[in-house]
């Protein structure tokens, strides 16, 4: 049986009073912790403002979205009746269908090099690989074992493609047109969010069902080394991990309401957020050298410096709107998706 691959970012989320827009929350600690005291960034300019966006089909469930060509934003559609449809989005907010993606489409969209890249599958017996290119969309069948889905996924330097396949404990590594899969060392846990680290070695976030979580990182031989996070600790179900400009890597963790740092060699440091943020989901990194993630339970954007400091962007109506994917645009920009409200949302800053 597949994954229910989109259970995350559809679930009843519970609703909290959001602070007015720009406005800050101070991280707290429980006696005793060591874990740094993140605090409110004053850097953070000024004059931030959030604009959404009604995606022209009723019942459309957006989920992760990329950077594309001209400044243009891609969205995926993992789930739709009668089909599922790949959205583009200009940097006016203009959305249109940039194509079907059949009945069943993808969860994660990775953009590189003006392209974007997406899993599907197309049938019973075989995964494809979707690209959006210059206008045009393709597909591109796939050899390899059984996989449950292709998750999230990213772009390495070589220009092969990773992808998190959580429902089976594993990853593809897709050559070619042909993908081979490595098995999680630890039993029950599933790897969601997928990056490439400036060390050029695969990164994963686990979560795991019986155990605490782990951050893995995954040669290109296909060695396999897990990080355990503190005790009781679990990663997020979204597209919670990614390469900082500090060389480091960054996640986002649902059970403290934490930000993690690792770095190559695996030293795991984690900055508390406020009481009343919630956990982080996705997380991305804007073109200002910020780490932003969205906050689902409170309906806010975050942002977070290197340094640790962070503030909370609220939006409009989005306790119950399903903030899930995140992704840097053009210039100062932040997008991403509501997957509960259809809506796609953008934040300038």
């Amino acid at each position: 049986m597949r994954l229910s691959i989109f259970r995350a970012a559809a679930i009843a989320l519970a609703v909290t009073v959001p602070a007015a827009c720009g406005s800050s929350t101070i991280g707290s600690l429980p006696a005793g912790s060591t874990m740094p005291r993140t605090q409110w960034d004053r850097l953070t300019p000024a004059g931030v403002t959030v604009k959404q966006f009604k995606i022209p089909l009723n019942g459309v469930q957006p989920s992760d979205v990329a950077l594309g060509q001209g400044g243009n934003l891609y969205v995926s559609q993992p789930v739709g009746v009668p089909k599922t449809y790949l959205w583009q989005v200009t940097e006016a907010g203009k959305i249109a269908s940039a194509g079907s993606t059949g009945y069943t489409g993808p969860v994660g969209i990775t953009g590189s090099k003006g392209a974007v890249y997406f899993g599907l599958q197309q049938s019973s017996n075989h995964e494809s690989l979707g690209i959006y290119y210059s206008g045009k969309l393709t597909f591109k069948r796939l050899n390899g074992p059984p996989v449950n889905a292709i998750y999230y996924l990213k772009k390495a330097k070589d220009g092969s493609i990773w992808f998190s396949d959580p429902g089976d404990y594993q990853v593809g590594h897709i050559v070619k047109g042909s993908f081979t899969t490595l098995r999680a060392p630890t039993k029950y846990c599933s790897p969601y969010g997928i990056t490439i680290g400036s060390d050029q070695n695969v990164w994963v976030a686990e979560q795991c069902a019986t155990t605490t979580s782990r951050i893995g990182r995954i040669t290109a031989k296909g060695q396999w080394t897990e990080f355990v996070l503190p005790k009781n600790q679990k990663t997020s179900q979204g597209d919670g991990i990614t390469a900082g400009p500090d060389g480091n890597l960054w996640f986002t963790l649902g059970t403290p309401n934490d930000i993690g740092r690792i770095t190559t060699a695996g030293k795991i440091k984690e900055f508390a957020l406020g009481s009343s943020d919630g956990p982080g989901y996705a997380i991305t990194v804007g073109n200002d050298k910020a780490l932003w993630y969205t906050l689902q339970q409170s309906g806010q954007i975050g942002r977070m410096t290197t340094k640790g400091s962070y503030t909370a962007y609220a939006v409009p109506a989005g306790g119950s709107a399903g903030l899930t994917g995140i992704s840097a645009g053009a210039g100062r920009t932040i997008w991403f998706t509501e997957t509960n409200s259809g809506q796609v949302g953008r934040l300038t800053y």
